[in-house]
């Protein structure tokens, strides 16, 4: 399962998930912060070598930066 799979799956709406070329952009909420930090521990990889946070400039809302982990990226949507 992918990370985007598993966030869905535990009800985080894709209308809420953006992207930079094949990075994940998702809020910074307990729903998120859980499953991120599940999946990485799951899928054996060290979650601080993937994953940063910032500040939307819009919402002013804190976001995950998951570098590698937008599915269409990897599917051939390379759609900026």
């Amino acid at each position: 399962m992918t990370l985007m799979e598993a966030l869905v799956e535990a009800g985080y709406p894709e209308s809420d998930m953006f992207h930079h070329y094949s990075d994940l952009y998702v809020y910074l909420t307990p729903l998120t912060k859980r499953v991120i930090d599940d999946w990485f521990k799951k899928s054996g990889l060290k979650r601080h070598l993937f994953v940063s946070t910032f500040t939307d400039q819009v919402t002013g809302k804190k976001m995950y930066d998951v570098a590698f982990q937008y599915d269409p990226w990897w599917s051939g949507d390379r759609r900026i």
